[in-house]
């Protein structure tokens, strides 16, 4: 394992990226203009508003840029003020309920060299977080400028268009981080299972407009996509939990039945269950409306971009299985699930007598870099997952603190390995 080392990202590396990514607008803000918008937005972050923690995001781009006859949710409805006001932390605050977070912006610009102003609120809708929790449909209107989310007390993020480009918390800098769900040990971990689907009803159920490899590629973008739902809800609620994934079949509720104590044990779904019985009603629907030759990509915009009746019926009954789940982990202890979706118990208290002092932490998607990490200053839940993945090695664990931190447990080569992931 690496020794950490000094983060070569600092403020004023940061504020030179968003200069020389608005270069080319026209009075675009200086240096020092952009350091003090950090700044402000950073000191708005300690505030609160009626109690409330303040949550905006800040535009950096002119009035101008925004269509006026634009709007959600495909575009972005631009609301000028008729007289901007100037930025300041208390502004952000006072504006933030207007403002609402997952759903609107706060749209900055300097007025030559009198400063920054607030000249208006941007909706652009909810479609940009579909990205990150698992929503079918396109993004929408793109933020095509510098955005900052004043997340929480002492947490920036900073956004272009789709990108994650640095991340302030408290004294620390990082650049992008890691999004577990790009990973390859999620697509390995469950290939037996996806291609085992795809093998057992291409025969008989799929129309061929798919060869089995974009069938199976299909499989796994909408399984990402469900377990991002349950864990961006799990998130939301504020309460945390903990999900894992143990090997399907007898396998995994033989390593069930030895290593967790059940509240609530739940009966065996059936042969099918709901998680499947919707993934192979989706993955249909796509090859019907799919034209022959489809590739995994096209199938894949086709699903997220159709309007069909029949797939919006089974994506509201997947996010609603997703909710249930995401719901069973506000009871203590763990929502257990083997790898082909099915649930096996929730409530589950991991008992695994065995020490683990010390796991690796991930500096890259794929494992290959780790910092070693004292388990000592973790919660309980992160080292019941440590303590389960030790002796088992194909489990894996998605925690997800009251702080709404996220991270990906596994073990990797006969040692545990964690993964934090990045939200907005």
């Amino acid at each position: 394992m690496s020794s950490p080392t000094d983060n070569a990202l600092t403020l004023q590396t940061l504020v030179s990226r968003i200069h020389g990514l608005l270069g080319d607008v026209a009075d675009c803000p200086s240096v020092e203009q952009i350091r003090e918008v950090c700044d402000v937005l950073y000191t708005s972050s300690l505030l609160k508003e009626e109690g409330r923690t303040v949550r905006a995001r800040a535009v950096i781009a002119p009035p101008d840029a925004f269509d006026a006859s634009d709007g959600p949710p495909d575009g972005i409805h631009a609301v000028r003020f008729e007289v901007p006001h100037l930025l300041t932390a208390t502004a952000i605050k006072s504006l933030s309920p207007a403002a609402g977070f997952f759903h609107s912006a706060i749209g900055i610009w300097p007025d030559r060299d009198r400063g920054f102003r607030i000249w208006g609120i941007l909706n652009t809708g909810q479609r940009w977080l579909n990205q990150v929790s698992g929503g079918r449909k396109p993004v929408g209107g793109v933020i095509p400028c510098p955005t900052i989310h004043v997340r929480d007390p002492g947490w920036l993020l900073f956004h272009h268009g789709e990108e994650l480009i640095a991340e302030w918390r408290g004294r620390e800098f990082h650049g992008p981080r890691i999004d577990v769900f790009e990973s390859r040990l999620l697509r390995d971990r469950f290939a037996k299972q996806r291609f085992g689907l795809i093998e057992n009803l291409i025969a008989c159920c799929l129309p061929s407009s798919l060869d089995v490899e974009a069938y199976a590629e299909l499989c796994h973008l909408i399984s990402l996509q469900f377990v991002k739902r349950v864990v961006s809800l799990v998130r939301t609620s504020g309460h945390g939990g903990t999900l894992v994934f143990l090997p399907a079949d007898a396998e995994g509720m033989e390593t069930a039945t030895r290593w967790i104590d059940w509240k609530y044990p739940v009966a065996p779904e059936g042969d099918v269950p709901r998680f499947r019985a919707l993934l192979e009603s989706m993955i249909r629907r796509v090859g019907e409306l799919a034209q022959n030759g489809t590739t995994a990509e096209e199938a894949w915009n086709l699903f997220r971009n159709s309007r069909d009746a029949e797939l919006d019926r089974l994506e509201e009954a997947f996010f609603e299985l997703a909710r249930f789940l995401a719901d069973l982990m506000q009871v203590d202890g763990a929502v257990v699930l083997d790898s082909n979706v099915r649930l096996i118990g929730f409530g589950g208290e991991i008992r695994v007598d065995r020490n683990v002092l010390q796991v690796g932490h991930a500096q890259d998607i794929e494992g290959s870099r780790l910092l070693a990490w004292d388990v000592q200053s973790d919660g309980t839940r992160h080292r019941s997952v440590y303590r389960l993945c030790s002796v088992e090695p194909d489990t894996i664990g998605f925690v997800i603190s009251q702080d709404g931190h996220i991270r990906m447990i596994s073990n990797v080569d006969d040692s545990v390995v964690f993964w934090q992931h990045t939200m907005v």
